[in-house]
Parts: structure tokens; sequence; C-alpha cells
């Protein structure tokens, strides 16, 4: 049984239209969708700890201008200021992964990442989340 292509092959990220003229700068390559979904469950927990610790919300993966970061990852939600750049909307070591204003459009990274590393990835970002969770009781 061969391992279906969206996981092992590396595929070039083509920018849409508007994300080259307005957009900060793509990466080499297209984002697999194990990564998205990767992506997307860290972004639930930051949330969900967030308003457990704020008591409103707090998206650094939207179009929000949020920034979060902890001694694991970061996340720097779309950047309107144009005379700034963002080199990236989320790290994880020499892992970068760039969007077009809101996670899960126009997504990119700078290199491959197998799925087992990004499960490891998603081990290490949400327990570094949780560690910020205040005691609230």
């Amino acid at each position: 049984m061969s391992t279906p292509k969206h996981i092992t092959k590396e595929v070039r990220y083509e920018p849409e239209l508007g994300q080259m003229m307005f957009g900060q700068p793509s990466k080499q390559f297209a984002v697999p969708e194990y990564v998205e979904a990767a992506l997307s469950h860290i972004r639930g927990e930051v949330c969900r700890v967030e308003w457990n610790n704020r008591q409103e919300e707090f998206d650094p993966f939207g179009n929000t201008g949020a920034q979060y970061k902890n001694d694991v990852f970061e996340a720097n939600a779309y950047s309107w200021d144009e005379t700034k750049e963002q080199p990236y909307n989320f790290k994880w070591k020499d892992f970068e992964v760039s969007w077009y204003k809101y996670l899960g459009r126009g997504m990119s990274m700078n290199r491959h990442i197998t799925p087992d590393e990004t499960a490891h990835m998603i081990e290490e970002c949400l327990a570094a989340a949780r560690s910020k969770e205040k005691d609230i009781l």
C-alpha cells in the first residue's frame, strides 16, 4: 500500500493574487491537511486557556492583531500594518507557517514536517499553552 501523496509530497506554494499584492511573504511549501488540523487544535486550546485567564476573546490565529508567545511556540495574527513585515504567523522550533488573514487561508510553510513530527509539535504546544492557565477556582 502506498502512502497518500498529501502526507509525503512537498508541494510548492502558489499564493493567491490578494496575498501576493497585500499579504506578508509566503513560504516555500503548501501546508498539508494534517498540519492545518494540528494548528487548528493548538488554536482551540490557546483560545480556551486565554478565555479562562482573561474572560474575553483572544485569538492569535485569526484576523485580530493578537500575539501569543511562550517558551515553545508563538502565534501572531495577521498584521494590517503595511510598514512592518511579518515573517510568519506560527513558529515552533525552526518550523514556520504563514497564512493570509486567518488560519486556513493561503497557508504556506518553510519546510516539510512529517506526521510524527507534527504529533510531537502538538504535544509540546498543548502542554506549553496549558501551563499558562491560571488556577481561577
